[in-house]
């Protein structure tokens, strides 16, 4: 049971590599319960050095000033670090830095009042244009024909499952935009590790295609179905199937398979996400280091490669089975 306290803590750890930070996300999240995560591989001195030397002082900035941003960061020897939230039982914090010591990272631990969490939390999050015709959307940014409006993906952050903000996941939407004209109604799409949901929910809303959601955690799945509730009206949420990864097989073959998941994942399910395609069918992997790009491709060399999407460490690629 949770030990309920008037503060909550906030983990913050600077990190040398991306390997070494999907290795630090898996330990909070599996062994010590993180009640969140936020990514950032930039310290805002410098992204507003970096406007300033463009001359945005406010108001929206454009999407390829942002690009601009991560590309400089990803390029630049720049701070690359991430908050780990901890609420409730938040000894879990303590335990999580004896954990770190043992890693020799450097980390630095912030007590806040617990009145202030939600904004705290809220304010590391906000709408994320993916293009003109979808956004990705805090649930507290909602409007009133939320439900409704297939231009947005509401998402409740929460666990590190998928929010938009990482990399993989807003290449696979981009991925999924440039070939959305390609399915009809009622297509079946695979959301493979779906987490949050977020990937096949944007499927549902712009194509209103059918969707198999997949993952080995039951906490994702929980996430994902709190955010089918959210972005669907009740008839809209009939036809598409929550599975946990023990229980799926390959009993349907799909026209539009997402696998934002880690490079050995895509290589040890390979032949069930090539057994998943029907004729025509578009793969899109992610959750890949840009150096890694190469050995997914010869893996999955029987599919035609369409396009590779990079931003920041991570890349997304686009396939189609002929």
């Amino acid at each position: 049971m949770s030990v309920k306290t008037e503060v909550f803590k906030i983990v913050t750890i600077e990190f040398k590599t991306s390997s070494q930070c999907e290795e630090v996300n898996k330990i909070a999240l599996n062994d010590f319960e993180v009640d969140g995560i936020e990514e950032f591989s930039m310290e805002e001195e410098r992204v507003d050095e970096i406007l300033g030397e463009r001359a945005y002082s406010g108001g929206d900035v454009p999407e390829s000033v942002i690009d601009e941003v991560v590309d400089i960061s990803a390029n630049e020897d720049v701070k690359k670090f991430n908050y780990f939230f901890f609420q409730g039982d938040i000894s879990r914090a303590e335990e999580f830095a004896k954990a770190l010591d043992q890693m020799d990272l450097s980390y630095e631990i912030k007590e806040e009042e617990y009145s202030d969490w939600n904004e705290v939390w809220k304010k590391h999050y906000a709408p994320i244009e993916v293009t003109d015709e979808l956004s990705v959307i805090p649930e507290w940014f909602k409007e009133d024909d939320y439900k409704t409006n297939d231009n947005n993906i509401y998402i409740i952050p929460g666990m590190g499952f998928g929010t938009g903000e990482h990399e993989t996941t807003y290449l696979c939407l981009k991925h999924y935009m440039a070939v959305k004209d390609d399915f009809k109604d009622k297509d079946l799409c695979l959301d493979f590790g779906c987490g949050s949901g977020i990937l096949g929910i944007g499927a549902v809303k712009k194509n209103n295609m059918l969707v198999d959601f997949v993952d080995i955690d039951p906490a994702a799945l929980d996430n994902c179905h709190e955010n089918l509730k959210l972005n669907l009206v009740e008839d809209r949420l009939n036809g598409h199937r929550l599975i946990a990864r023990k229980r799926f097989s390959v009993d349907d073959k799909y026209k539009l398979v997402f696998a934002n998941i880690l490079k050995h994942v895509l290589l040890s399910e390979k032949d069930l996400l090539l057994e998943s395609l029907d004729d025509g069918a578009y793969l899109i992997l992610s959750g890949i280091l840009n150096e890694q790009v190469d050995d997914i491709l010869e893996e999955y060399k029987s599919l035609k490669k369409i396009d590779v999407l990079s931003k920041g460490d991570w890349s997304a690629i686009l396939m189609k089975k002929d």
